[in-house]
């Protein structure tokens, strides 16, 4: 495995518990959430791998335009572009938002999602 594509995975692989902690925390504030788990097709598994790696790119290309930026206003107005980018790729991979983080979470909760997640995006590349 090249050194590109093991960072791609490593990236990819943490970006989910981020992804899950927001969700959770989201949850948390509504209520507990259950601890069911969650059975995610094949077809989900791909849609959410190509919505995780769009949302990489645009954490990426936005992290280097907020570093640029001074005036807070403009910051924020980067971070709400941001997310309406993500939220964007997340529906042209054919999810919601509330689906990309139900997926989120069941990955992080299931080892034998992860391994298909990572056989699957080393497939793609």
């Amino acid at each position: 495995m090249s050194i590109r594509r093991a960072l791609t995975i490593l990236v990819i692989t943490m970006s989910f518990g981020i992804a899950a902690a927001v969700a959770q925390e989201h949850q948390m504030e509504q209520a507990p959430p259950p601890q069911v788990e969650m059975d995610v097709s094949d077809a989900q598994l791909e849609q959410f791998a190509e919505a995780q790696v769009a949302i990489i790119e645009i954490q990426q290309d936005f992290s280097g335009r907020l570093q640029e930026v001074e005036d807070p206003e403009r910051a924020h107005e980067l971070q709400v572009q941001a997310n309406e980018e993500m939220t964007g790729a997340v529906a042209e991979a054919g999810l919601d938002v509330e689906s990309f983080n139900e997926i989120a979470m069941a990955i992080q909760n299931s080892p034998e999602l992860q391994q298909r997640l990572t056989g699957l995006l080393q497939d793609q590349q």
